[in-house]
């Protein structure tokens, strides 16, 4: 994966590797079914990876869970960077969230 926007067929392999994610809209979307409680420490481990990265995700939060929405707005689409994110999110999701400070 070069800089810049992925290709289709970039985005397709890199979705082979993360599970639950989706291309939609030149974004990668990943619904998360989480209680309400869980929603802010949630967002504020997801928000440390993302400063790691320096890149923001967009996070809408709702009644039955979460949704993250990553796109390079600057390119117009998905680049390497949102798929980076992606894959720390996961890890956050499965218990690896980094500690702040």
């Amino acid at each position: 994966m070069a800089g810049g926007l992925l290709t289709d067929e970039e985005i397709d392999t890199a979705l082979a590797a993360l599970e639950g994610w989706r291309h939609e809209d030149n974004a990668l979307l990943k619904d998360v079914p989480v209680p309400q409680e869980s929603h802010r420490w949630l967002s504020e481990a997801v928000m440390n990876e993302a400063e790691v990265l320096d890149h923001h995700p967009e996070i809408e939060r709702g009644q039955n869970g979460m949704r993250f929405r990553l796109s390079t707005h600057s390119a117009g689409g998905v680049t390497a960077r949102d798929v980076e994110l992606a894959a720390r999110i996961d890890q956050v999701l499965d218990g690896g969230a980094r500690d702040r400070g």
